[in-house]
């Protein structure tokens, strides 16, 4: 284990580990390390044994598939404060996805197997667990929702709004991955992104300045999500 205090109480408070008391959460740590990907860097190929899940303590991931034809879809970006892989710990196995990081990035590697033998142990802890990760089922079929029931330009809008910081003025949003990943990830072809973001500019719903978009309007741009 090479964590800090800082480190302990992000990786504490994050949805999975929060059903964890005291003793079970030190011996998790016990078989857990940060480690630390520069830009680029792989953390783990689809279809590499699945031996930990991680947690973002900084940075960004981005897990991915790549078709035969060599298309990459973006699955999803994990961002500070978030899991993953935890799900396949579960059903054991290989990784389904490629993850590399975007940019640097920080992020705790925790043991599968320690963390199931916990659970065997513990029928308690099961249950608070089961209870967690339900929670986080929910918020998962709502994305799911709104990335095949929505058309192009309702997922864009959702995806500004949701980046959107708490108490910035005026409301904008710093995209911090390139524009073709944004695109990927929800479904769309990069000139579609292209299209609908120049259509909300062209409506004066938004400003582009780089890589940074000024919401001037935030309750139209709601109602039209």
């Amino acid at each position: 284990m090479n964590m800090n205090t800082l480190d302990k109480q992000q990786l504490k408070n994050g949805y999975l580990l929060a059903a964890l008391g005291e003793p079970e959460f030190d011996a998790v740590l016990e078989h857990s390390a940060v480690r630390t990907l520069v830009p680029g860097e792989r953390l783990f190929d689809q279809g590499d044994p699945c031996t930990h899940f991680f947690y973002v303590l900084s940075g960004i991931v981005k897990l991915c598939r790549v078709a035969p034809s060599g298309e990459e879809k973006v699955m999803d970006l994990v961002r500070h404060g978030h899991y993953f892989a935890e799900a396949v710990m579960f059903i054991g196995g290989r990784y389904p996805v490629h993850a590399r990081a975007l940019e640097a990035t920080r992020l705790v590697a925790l043991d599968n197997q320690n963390f199931l033998g916990l659970l065997r142990g513990n029928g308690d802890l099961c249950l608070r667990m089961l209870s967690t990760m339900s929670r986080r089922m929910h918020g998962l079929i709502n994305e799911i929702d709104h990335l095949t029931l929505h058309s192009g330009a309702q997922r864009v809008i959702g995806y500004l709004l949701e980046q959107l910081p708490e108490g910035v003025a005026p409301p904008s949003v710093r995209l911090l991955v390139p524009k073709h990943v944004v695109a990927s990830r929800l479904g769309i072809q990069p000139e579609t992104l292209s299209r609908v973001l120049a259509k909300l500019r062209g409506e004066h719903l938004i400003d582009v300045h780089d890589d940074t978009i000024v919401l001037n309007d935030v309750e139209a741009l709601r109602r039209l999500s």
